[in-house]
């Protein structure tokens, strides 16, 4: 569906480990910069977990699937030339939710953004590397993988505004720790 916003959850086979070294988080994003080029989409947050990721991406014009085919298999390749083995990489093709934009643009980017923090990796989401959230937390973003003004533009305010508002959003369900309304399998964490 162009124009759809997507939650996307990839998990291990047997929720086996798919990230095993910093080289592979940063294999992985590079995978992800390399299909944004090819198959246009924007990527508004992401979190990459040793046995999982979590990705909300807005579609363009290819598929979702189309989108998710080429990451999922280029990280596979990458990772059984790595590691050898045998089998799928991968449990399933991916967990999908099309998710609706308002109310739950932010919510599903907080959600993601503090899925390490939930998951016990760290005590705040500005401390976990293998996530989005930095792209917000810092002032200046020079990075193209993340589409931080796009998504900052959406609250209808000036850019630092937003970002400091988005801030102060993950500050309040850090503090709640209040699972956004949207979740339909609390297993998916």
């Amino acid at each position: 569906m162009p124009g759809g916003l997507y939650h996307v959850v990839t998990r291990g086979n047997n929720q086996r480990r798919i990230f095993r070294s910093p080289r592979d988080y940063k294999k992985f994003l590079q995978i992800l910069k390399e299909t944004k080029e090819k198959y246009p989409f924007y990527l508004y947050s992401y979190n990459l977990l040793s046995n999982h990721y979590h990705l909300e991406i807005e579609t363009i014009e290819i598929s979702i699937s189309k989108i998710m085919h080429q990451i999922n298999n280029k990280y596979a390749k990458y990772f059984r030339k790595r590691y050898g083995g045998s089998g799928h990489l991968f449990e399933g093709r991916f967990y999908c939710s099309l998710v609706l934009k308002e109310p739950y643009f932010w919510e599903l980017a907080a959600y993601i953004d503090l899925n390490a923090v939930r998951a016990g990796l760290a005590e705040h989401p500005k401390d976990y590397q293998w996530s989005s959230y930095l792209a917000y937390f810092q002032k200046e973003y020079k990075d193209i993988l993340v589409d931080r003004d796009r998504f900052l533009r959406y609250g209808g305010m000036d850019l630092e505004s937003a970002r400091l508002s988005y801030l102060e959003f993950i500050e309040e369900k850090l503090k709640s720790q209040k699972l956004p309304p949207f979740l339909i399998d609390e297993r998916m964490v």
